[in-house]
């Protein structure tokens, strides 16, 4: 068995195109067993840009094709390692221009938090510096695990791209063991920026998630920040705080259950509608607040404010600014600075002023006539 320690610096050349005429010769020679190989390739500029080992290979010369066992690598960027990669075995075709890993294919992105890729092949073009996985890729990043129906990476942006049916997975307590599904999903693994199109769906499975259910268009976000973004039309449905949809774009932070939307809104929770705009939904807390031009509606009666708080846990409501509350009920109109209010039975709203509140109040009595019988 031939050993081949210095291959990069004997095999490379002479596989190259430009080869002088007396290696023709080496075209005739029978495939070859190789130990303990160990390919590297610089750029233009001298520095290295990735290499490989392996403890066996087999060679033919002819077609200018390497099968190797058990492959491991690394991808470089200006001369410092970025990614790591393993498989089961490696074919090198084109004087290793073309790389096709297959078995356990695995992939490590070595920027902290690591990001591995594992599949069942992976064809890389080495001189272009991109990489396809065409079947099934798995990918996991921190407690997150992403899966899609095939994956492409370019080196020297750090761009992966994921398509066919994506679907991430966020395990961590904070989420809620959080489930999002996407058609496909751009994702900058250096930077942590990410961008899906269309519509995105998602839900919480843990049995204590607080949001159940959101949907959206063209989510944008980054994973090192920790901050997800849909367009609108957003729906909402929560345990606590009903359905809700936003006709603006809102802003998600799912580690701290927190949601923010600066545009036009509105949310049913039972027989009450609420509408407004500039809402903040904290689940974590257990507070959501409409920012300005707060509206209250329930059967029989209304109340419009600047602002309202409510308490999710208590069922508790607090109404500020310019407070405008009209009854069906003898046309009664109330105004104040402030009310608050106590959401009861079947989600119904019971308003009082404040003792230290400044209200006044009008009814409208009709005239009762009541005749006598002789």
């Amino acid at each position: 068995m031939a050993t081949s320690r210095l291959l990069p610096l004997v095999l490379l050349p002479i596989l190259s195109s430009c080869a002088p005429p007396w290696v023709s010769s080496i075209q005739e020679r029978p495939p070859q067993q190789l130990e303990s190989i160990h390919l590297q390739h610089r750029d233009e500029n001298g520095q290295l840009s990735w290499s490989l080992r392996s403890p066996k290979a087999h060679h033919d010369w002819a077609r200018k094709a390497s099968v190797v066992m058990a492959p491991e690598g690394l991808v470089y960027q200006d001369g410092l390692p970025i990614y790591r990669f393993s498989a089961q075995r490696a074919l090198l075709l084109g004087n290793s221009r073309l790389v096709q890993l297959d078995g356990l294919v695995q992939l490590e992105h070595l920027q902290k938090p690591a990001t591995v890729i594992t599949g069942e092949r992976l064809r890389w073009h080495t001189h272009e510096g991109h990489l396809t996985m065409p079947t099934n890729p798995v990918l996991t990043y921190q407690e997150m695990r992403i899966t899609a129906g095939w994956a492409e990476l370019d080196f020297a942006s750090n761009h992966l791209s994921l398509h066919d049916q994506v679907v991430a997975m966020d395990q961590s307590p904070q989420a809620g063991d959080l489930h999002l599904e996407a058609t496909a999903l751009r994702w900058n693994m250096a930077m942590g920026d990410f961008t899906a199109p269309g519509l995105v769906k998602g839900q919480q499975n843990a049995p204590d998630g607080q949001l159940q259910s959101v949907e959206g268009y063209d989510l944008t976000g980054n994973s090192q920040e920790g901050w997800l973004q849909l367009q609108a039309p957003v729906q909402l449905q929560t345990k606590a705080a009903g359905q809700w949809q936003a006709r603006g774009p809102v802003l998600w932070w799912p580690d701290r259950q927190q949601l923010d939307s600066a545009g036009p809104l509105n949310g049913q929770v039972g027989a009450l509608r609420v509408f407004g705009d500039s809402a903040a939904l904290d689940l974590n807390k257990g507070w959501l607040t409409i920012a300005n031009n707060c509206h209250l509606h329930q059967p029989g009666e209304t109340l419009k404010a600047q602002q309202c708080r409510w308490n999710l846990h208590q069922g508790a409501v607090v109404a500020q600014g310019d407070v405008q509350l009209k009854r069906e009920q003898y046309q009664q109109f109330t105004r104040a600075d402030q009310l608050e209010g106590q959401l009861g039975e079947s989600n119904v709203l019971r308003f009082l002023a404040p003792s230290d509140s400044q209200v006044s109040t009008e009814l409208e009595l009709e005239t009762m006539i009541m005749g006598s019988r002789e």
